[in-house]
């Protein structure tokens, strides 16, 4: 996980309170891909209608919610018919603050509203893994006191305004996503894809070995034997967990590792593509071409000047990018 969650870079910020008393809704306008907004539900109850999907989930109080993909989405009393009484904004020294009360102190509901960002605008395996929503009941397992822990001292930092709390607001909002997703883990064992392997104690040494090494020559035997399975049980339970073969995840972790140092710059493409497994130049420019869409140089280009690749589609069947990388 420190892996993957690493080459996402993710950068998070609270920027919003909100105090409520009855019949409120709050709509958040989409803001994908690359940046993903979230929710803390400190006090009260509420429910978060996604109109795309025409999901609606109950929060209770001591919630995480996180959207993955920056979806639409409504926040607001549970059972709410119609718009709820007019909602104020007024701005704060560190947060804004979103009432619909004269007196926000007798605010029913509670709730910390940010984002994450994850600025080197490059397909993540995890991110398109996580659910949207995904939501974390923290308060509901004693087992995450560690995450509770680090929303009220959050929380007690806003609430108090002493020197040098927007720094430290910053820094634990950033900590936030990896805790996210390691809670979500902990409490899902049946996931499928790269989630599932990171949960699954017979597979995740696979996916380790491919993080750590991805330039190796690997093959379905090698890998297998880093989980101490036969070859036939670790391609057969791997396919069952992921959808796709070992060395076809292989390849897309390739991709999404000279994506990054593709983005970062100092190497050519022929370091790079040696750096993930391609002993040839020309090998590597048509493997990322046919996963990416783009040549290794445009998309270079493309994420030096901070610019999106227009027009960029997966060649058929390719399993690392369906839509432009970047927007």
């Amino acid at each position: 996980m420190s892996e993957l969650v690493g080459w996402l870079d993710p950068r998070g910020r609270m920027d919003l309170r909100c105090l409520f008393g009855q019949d409120w809704a709050a709509p958040h306008d989409p803001i994908g891909p690359w940046r993903a907004p979230f929710h803390i539900l400190l006090r009260g109850r509420c429910e978060l209608w996604l109109p795309e999907s025409r999901a609606l989930v109950p929060l209770e109080e001591g919630s995480l919610v996180i959207l993955p993909r920056g979806s639409a989405h409504v926040l607001r009393t549970a059972g709410l018919e119609g718009e709820g009484r007019a909602i104020r904004l007024k701005p704060g020294e560190l947060l804004d603050l979103k009432t619909n009360l004269p007196r926000p102190g007798k605010a029913d509901t509670d709730i910390l509203c940010g984002e994450f960002e994850f600025p080197g605008r490059r397909r993540s395996m995890l991110l398109e893994a996580l659910p949207e929503p995904m939501v974390i009941p923290f308060a509901q397992h004693p087992e995450y006191v560690w995450l509770e822990g680090l929303v009220r001292l959050m929380a007690h930092e806003i609430e108090q305004q002493r020197p040098g709390a927007a720094a430290i607001v910053a820094q634990l909002s950033g900590t936030l996503f990896t805790l996210a997703v390691r809670a979500y883990l902990e409490t899902r064992p049946e996931l499928s894809g790269v989630l599932g392997l990171m949960a699954s104690p017979r597979l995740a040494a696979g996916l380790q070995a491919m993080l750590q090494h991805p330039g190796k020559a690997w093959t379905v035997a090698s890998l297998a034997d880093r989980c101490h399975l036969s070859r036939a049980t670790f391609a057969r339970e791997f396919t069952r967990r992921v959808g796709t073969g070992p060395l076809e995840l292989l390849t897309t972790l390739r991709m999404e590792l000279a994506s990054r140092l593709l983005a970062q710059g100092g190497q050519d493409t022929a370091s790079v593509g040696e750096a993930v497994g391609y002993r040839s130049e020309a090998a590597f420019n048509r493997a990322f071409t046919r996963h990416a869409g783009v040549t290794p140089g445009r998309f270079r280009r493309a994420a030096s000047g901070g610019q999106g690749v227009q027009g960029a589609q997966a060649a058929p069947g390719a399993n690392f990018i369906a839509t432009p990388f970047m927007q």
